[in-house]
């Protein structure tokens, strides 16, 4: 078996100095701007009628799906009460702590809630143009259980997945996983676009693909934040590695972009 995964987050004893906590809230704050991202990008290629619709299921993602991260979603995730175990984490409903924790607590809290609010806008984008508002602000509530979960799984240090050696160093499974199979599950359920797929009738026509491409630039910032704030600190060598995760990042994005150019 696998040894102990060590990537895992202990809000109990793990040490955090001021420089690590600044780095983690920086992190946070620039993925926070990847909501504008996603907005223009996913509001540029929709139908001109319902680019305020998009932008505004994006207000909802952070708004309704912030507030359920805050009343339980950080606690199934990294909760560690007496109840926790490997499957669900209990404890830390509706943050609050006392103040020799809450540097990291409410650190991990910031840059968790990031997180949290970017793997319900990834589904976004694949239920544009077809989804009612209000079923959309449900499925922000829900969705916050369906990512909290697994989050536990992989990323508290007595998570099952963690136990068994899983390092997701930046989300790859916990966020991009589960926002892609939520995406996909909708997808199915919602049926394409209309006329998007019909070979004879008229393609719907993108709104306005210049926003997209800034949309696209503004998640590019941000993805960079994402992965490189995943060191989650700055301090004991961990800036080396954050290096490391920008160049990779930015070599893989750039073959990533030449690999579309191309098709």
């Amino acid at each position: 078996m696998a040894s102990e995964n060590t990537t895992g987050i202990d809000l109990t004893s793990s040490p955090i100095t001021w420089d690590d906590a600044t780095w983690i809230l920086t992190s946070a704050f620039i993925i926070f701007t990847m909501q504008s991202g996603f907005g223009l990008l996913e509001a540029g290629n929709v139908s001109g009628k319902n680019e305020v619709n998009i932008m505004v299921k994006n207000v909802v993602d952070v708004v309704f799906g912030g507030l359920t991260y805050w009343m339980y979603g950080f606690g199934l995730s990294f909760g560690q009460a007496d109840g926790t175990n490997p499957f669900c984490g209990v404890g830390f409903f509706f943050v609050d702590v006392d103040s020799d924790s809450m540097g990291i607590v409410y650190s991990t809290f910031v840059f968790q809630l990031s997180f949290a609010t970017t793997a319900t806008t990834i589904v976004s984008g694949a239920m544009a143009e077809r989804t009612k508002l209000t079923a959309y602000i449900v499925f922000s509530f829900l969705n916050t259980i369906v990512y909290c979960i697994p989050a536990h799984w992989a990323w508290a240090t007595n998570g099952f997945l963690a136990k068994l050696g899983c390092v997701d160093f930046a989300g790859s499974g916990v966020v991009h996983m589960v926002g892609g199979v939520s995406g996909l599950v909708a997808t199915l359920l919602l049926g394409p676009r209309t006329n998007r797929f019909e070979k004879d009738a008229p393609k719907p026509p993108m709104a306005n693909p210049a926003n997209a491409i800034v949309g696209m630039f503004m998640l590019w910032w941000g993805w960079l934040a994402f992965n490189c704030g995943s060191t989650f600190g700055i301090s004991r060598g961990k800036w080396k590695l954050a290096a490391k995760t920008a160049v990779t990042t930015l070599l893989s994005s750039m073959s990533g972009g030449i690999a579309a150019i191309s098709l």
